[in-house]
């Protein structure tokens, strides 16, 4: 009897997994590789906040808090399952300048963050959050898009490549 309420557990939690996973992009991981050089791009002050939209299981806002603790990190997730992987992966780090959030990152308040990476597909980006952002942020705001340009009438565009890497793309007012 107990295993007929698991399984009924782990199906509601896949199709609420697959639902956000169609929401916004597929799942595609920033490669490890990379994770120096977005680091470095993101160049994040002591008294900034970062903010990583669907944050998978949060390797980016891991390796941002591990290389900036004096910095205040922020990772939101919509899928339960990876929003649980991201919770326990946090919790075993033993950062304390981390947290992460169970929301729709579209209904979040994005004007307390400096800076916030996504790896999103461009149409959501363009669409929902620059038209929002660009009348309420400061003029230090950095908006960082791993391998996707954005399309966009509101920041000037910094294209980062390196070699056969994939571009990074940095946008400020």
């Amino acid at each position: 009897m107990n295993f007929y309420y698991i399984e009924i557990l782990f199906y509601i939690i896949f199709f609420v997994s697959v639902f956000s996973f169609l929401s916004i992009a597929p799942w595609v991981p920033t490669f490890k590789k990379d994770l120096a050089r977005v680091n470095s791009i993101v160049n994040i002050k002591k008294w900034e906040k970062f903010l990583e939209m669907w944050c998978w299981t949060a390797t980016v806002s891991l390796f941002i808090a591990k290389n900036n603790p004096s910095s205040s990190v922020t990772a939101i997730e919509l899928s339960p399952l990876l929003y649980l992987i991201s919770k326990l992966r946090v919790y075993f780090s033993g950062l304390d300048n981390i947290e992460v959030i169970y929301w729709n990152a579209l209904k979040l308040d994005l004007t307390k963050f400096d800076v916030i990476y996504v790896f999103w597909l461009p149409e959501t980006v363009t669409k929902k959050i620059f038209p929002n952002l660009v009348k309420q942020i400061s003029p230090s705001f950095r908006f960082i898009s791993y391998c996707f340009q954005m399309k966009n009438d509101y920041f000037k565009e910094t294209r980062h490549k390196e070699g056969k890497r994939y571009a990074i793309y940095e946008y400020k007012l």
